[in-house]
């Protein structure tokens, strides 16, 4: 495993890739101090400059507990004001155990997303770089709460980072140039999936995750990538799904893990929501969410062969379908709402134009 130094190099050096007197924001928590004291040295390297924003598991569950639900409706100021003038942000946050989510009341979840909206058309206008490094998350409570063996997701996440890059990017140039031409997509499953949709061609550029902000992403407009890396998404025509989705690998969200969720399209729109369990965490905000909600948003398929799936990183493990609803504007979408939810499908066939890239869940290009 790279030094503390080596990780905040790559995170800076490799990922973002700031240029002089950039603002860089660095979001992280008590147990990833050190990792964000190491970016924000190696961004003063480059020239940028970084500031902190330390977030605590005692500030973040206080919200829910000290605000009324007017107040998690509103959005912060702090978070409209730095938008104002920060350029990027580096994501080392998450609270340390997400047990607690679990027992904030699912009304409050809702404000608080309500609350989001605004934070998320800023962000939108704005457009700024973003880097997601997942070690953020890994901690032994969040283990805990989601029944994961540590070691285990230790190890995978640590076998994903390393994966041999140069051979990723190859496969998601491929990939991306696929999901860049209209014509209509397939995606099956033994699980009961059978959905169809059609690409948007030049009009929805498909947004490749190689762990890299370069001068192509930038002029692309593909400004989010996560460490450990590896997925191409893009906002298909909103209105063209129709079928079945069914997840076969666990959502870990709001401190629970949602099993067997399933949509059922028609038009675009979601007319069956389901799950096996914990279908009422799925539906969080669901019912007093605004805008599309209920709308087909993205479709992405993983490409890094050394992530495992049944972790928090389902998106990226090699041949993973991934489907969204709700909101889908940052990936070039047209769906504006406070809603999102995310299924995860590691055994599909996906069909482009009629031709199989992906048998179950295994990359055949």
């Amino acid at each position: 495993m790279a030094t503390t130094q080596q990780l905040a190099k790559s995170i800076v050096r490799g990922s973002l890739r700031p240029r002089e007197y950039e603002a860089v924001l660095i979001s992280c928590a008590p147990h990833t101090m050190e990792l964000a004291e190491q970016v924000a040295i190696e961004c003063q390297r480059a020239g940028a400059d970084p500031g902190l924003w330390l977030d605590t598991d005692a500030v973040f569950y206080g919200q829910f507990k000290n605000y009324p639900l007017e107040n998690l409706r509103r959005v912060s100021a702090h978070c409209l004001g730095l938008l104002e003038y920060m350029n990027s942000y580096v994501w080392l946050g998450g609270v340390r155990d997400p047990s607690g989510m679990a027992r904030v009341p699912r009304e409050r979840w809702a404000a608080y997303n309500e609350g989001e909206q605004a934070h998320s058309d800023k962000g939108n206008e704005k457009k700024t770089k973003n880097v997601g490094v997942g070690l953020g998350l890994l901690t032994r409570e969040r283990a805990k709460s989601y029944a994961f063996s540590f070691a285990t997701w230790k190890a995978q996440m640590e076998a994903a980072i390393a994966v041999n890059y140069r051979q990723m990017e190859s496969l998601g140039k491929t990939v991306t140039g696929l999901l860049e031409q209209p014509v209509g997509v397939r995606v099956t499953a033994d699980n009961g999936t059978d959905l169809t949709f059609r690409l948007g061609g030049a009009s929805r550029r498909a947004h490749l995750n190689d762990g890299v902000i370069g001068e192509e992403d930038l002029a692309a407009g593909n400004l989010d990538v996560s460490l450990p890396a590896g997925s191409v998404e893009v906002a298909p025509l909103e209105e063209s799904g129709n079928g079945t989705f069914v997840a076969d690998s666990p959502t870990p969200q709001y401190g629970k893990r949602i099993e067997g969720l399933a949509w059922t399209f028609r038009n675009g729109h979601v007319v069956d929501f389901t799950a096996k369990r914990n279908l009422a965490l799925a539906q969080t905000g669901w019912e007093t969410a605004t805008g599309a909600k209920d709308m087909f948003a993205t479709f992405g398929l993983g490409l890094n062969r050394k992530a495992k799936a049944g972790f928090l990183n389902n998106g990226i493990v090699a041949g993973t379908a991934t489907v969204t609803i709700g909101e889908n504007r940052n990936t070039g979408g047209v769906n504006r709402s406070s809603f999102g939810a995310v299924g995860f499908l590691t055994s599909a066939t996906v069909e482009i134009a009629g031709k199989t890239i992906v048998e179950a869940g295994r990359w055949v290009i």
